[in-house]
């Protein structure tokens, strides 16, 4: 429970270090969080294959366009291992190649689903923000817990897509081994 209430913090304070002490546009405080946690996987991440080549680190948003607005703010003028953090809006059928990271601002299976199951083999952190995201497929799945910021990592996800985050982060959320069908070390 400790780990929680310190990664709490440890988000609040990434959050206001990218937001520059100003808000994001057209989101709430859950979504300032949700922002500050992604881009926190994003820089913590490595990919197998980096598929982002010299181009930018693209960043690719399913569901609702304000968060996509308020983490194109937050991600603005951000770089990653020598990257610019791009931000894209998803809003029909996405080829497994648009991005290297898929963020579902959405908790509607039918938008889920079909989209994760397009993206099974291909090398992009999926992460989420509903119930039964990591049994749907995802890789990480954020929420809110007595108002911090948590989240849950499947590791058969995770090695299915090529993605591995640092021990540094995950030491902050909950491990689960999907592959096996319990929470792992």
């Amino acid at each position: 429970m400790a780990y929680r209430s310190q990664f709490g913090r440890w988000v609040a304070l990434l959050a206001l270090w990218l937001a520059s002490g100003t808000s994001l546009p057209g989101s709430g405080a859950e979504d300032e969080l949700k922002c500050a946690t992604l881009l926190a996987f994003v820089q913590n991440a490595h990919w197998e294959d980096s598929s982002a080549g010299n181009g930018p680190l693209t960043v690719g948003v399913v569901g609702r366009a304000t968060f996509a607005k308020g983490l194109t703010a937050s991600a603005e003028g951000k770089a990653v291992n020598g990257h610019p953090v791009r931000v894209i809006g998803i809003t029909g059928p996405p080829d497994p190649r648009c991005c290297q990271v898929l963020y579902f601002a959405t908790d509607k299976p039918a938008e889920i689903k079909p989209v994760l199951q397009s993206f099974n083999s291909s090398h992009v952190l999926t992460i989420g923000e509903t119930d039964g995201f990591l049994e749907q497929g995802g890789a990480v799945n954020l929420f809110l817990t007595d108002g911090h910021m948590s989240f849950e990592v499947s590791l058969g996800a995770l090695g299915r897509a090529g993605v591995e985050i640092s021990a540094k982060l995950l030491r902050f959320g909950q491990i689960r081994d999907l592959t096996k069908g319990r929470p792992g070390k």
